[in-house]
């Protein structure tokens, strides 16, 4: 009986040994993908590196100094006393304001290879980096009134980094722990998230992603634990109270980039918007409807447009984490400072 069972065991546990294995060996890119981004590490997921704000609903640490790594990359993040990915020497004055989330925060790179620093060393311009990952079209957009309230914005160059998916985060698809647009009549109110929102995400995230070296290595304890997470956690980017009278992205977009044009009236600023094509356009040759948008609302404004499609292909991106590396900040770097 026991020599059965004992077989049995063995059996059963070679069976999957074999199917874990061959899971790994056929596995699709689409699978690839599902299980490196419910298994990364999320800078802003963690509350050692993000603090609440009333405005923004968060910030960086200032004065961090901390490794971040993931599969594909490592690198050290260092934030000044604003927690800016930049030095205490940026905020004096900068000739530059890059606004923008995690591609022009140098995401999967050091520092000094990130597209402001590039940018830095071709120009010989002060610029102060201000992306913060994550951040919204508003959250950029609040975060240039607040530098307002430090510094003057007369002249300034001020570059906003424009991805497919910040039409995804101003329409606030993290429970309510960011900021976003209602409509009330005629006017527009921003509404500001509150400690308790932050401390939902933060733990509606912790929930959700998966903590577990075994599943970001094995695809068949990757689906396991994704079906057991699942059945009890809320999807980060799913579910949210929906307000039936908040913008959708687009036009939570076109509020801010209308914001942008009054400054650049009445500060005699310059606003350039560098259009950051998504790794699928590499991939399949078709602008998402962000593009048309974005070159739309330059026109109508008179912004500057620094489109980054002809410049990058797919070796400037990560195949997994889908950031820029290296290359890709660079190219982008060499081509606004001629642009």
């Amino acid at each position: 009986m026991m020599k059965k069972l004992l077989f049995s065991v063995i059996i059963f546990t070679a069976t999957i040994v074999l199917a874990a294995v061959a899971l790994n060996i056929f596995r699709t890119d689409r699978m690839a993908n599902a299980q490196y981004f419910r298994t990364r590490n999320v800078f802003q997921y963690n509350t050692e590196y993000v603090v609440f704000d009333a405005g923004k609903g968060y910030t960086i640490a200032p004065n961090l100094h901390t490794p971040y790594n993931n599969k594909e990359f490592t690198s050290t993040i260092t934030t000044n006393q604003l927690g800016y990915r930049d030095d205490n020497a940026s905020l004096n004055n900068p000739d530059v304001l890059i606004l923008g989330d995690s591609y022009a925060w140098g995401w999967g790179v050091e520092e000094k290879d990130g597209v402001e620093k590039q940018y830095e060393k071709l120009t010989g311009k002060k610029a102060l980096n201000m992306s913060v990952p994550g951040y919204s079209n508003i959250q950029q957009l609040l975060t240039l009134f607040s530098w307002e309230r430090r510094g003057t914005l007369q002249g300034k160059h001020i570059m906003l980094f424009f991805c497919y998916n910040d039409l995804l985060d101003n329409e606030n698809t993290s429970f309510n722990a960011f900021p976003y647009f209602v409509k009330n009549g005629n006017s527009i109110q921003l509404h500001t998230p509150t400690k308790a929102d932050f401390d939902n995400w933060q733990d509606a995230t912790n929930k959700w992603m998966i903590h577990s070296k075994l599943a970001a290595n094995s695809v068949l304890a990757f689906y396991a634990m994704a079906a057991i997470k699942n059945a009890g956690s809320k999807d980060v980017y799913k579910d949210y109270q929906a307000t039936t009278n908040r913008l959708n992205g687009a036009e939570a977009f076109m509020y801010v980039a209308e914001n942008l044009a009054a400054l650049q009236a009445q500060q005699q600023a310059q606003i350039t918007i560098a259009y950051i094509p998504s790794y699928s356009y590499y991939t399949t040759g078709q602008q998402d409807v962000s593009y048309k948008l974005v070159t739309d609302v330059c026109n109508k404004l008179h912004f500057r447009f620094a489109d980054l499609s002809p410049v990058l292909n797919i070796n400037d991106y990560y195949p997994l984490d889908k950031h820029w590396n290296a290359e890709g900040h660079r190219k982008a770097a060499e081509y606004i400072a001629a642009h």
